[in-house]
């Protein structure tokens, strides 16, 4: 993993995860800081669960777990609430 001071950190959830983006690699680096291995390895479980049930979410691209981090794919910085903005007729069906 490069220096984190080399990539860019960007805002993430109410835990006690950082999370850097790598252009590079078009990922981002997941750091725990507290409960290290158990809050990602959490982390990482309800993202296969989302993924299991055709929900999009980050998939895990590689881990190093003794050095608290995990690397999971990128999506970019447009959030949901920008693209319903723009969006003329912002109604979408949400379903099983």
């Amino acid at each position: 993993m490069k220096s984190l001071a080399k990539l860019k950190k960007i805002k993430g959830d109410a835990s006690f995860r950082e999370f850097y983006r790598n252009r590079k690699n078009k990922s981002i680096i997941v750091v725990s800081k507290k409960e290290k291995l158990k809050n990602l390895l959490i982390y990482d479980a309800i993202n296969k669960i989302l993924i299991k049930n055709r929900i999009l979410a980050p998939i895990l691209l590689s881990e190093n777990y003794i050095n608290n981090y995990i690397e999971i794919n990128d999506f970019g910085d447009q959030t949901l609430f920008q693209i319903l903005k723009i969006k003329k007729n912002n109604k979408y069906v949400i379903s099983k």
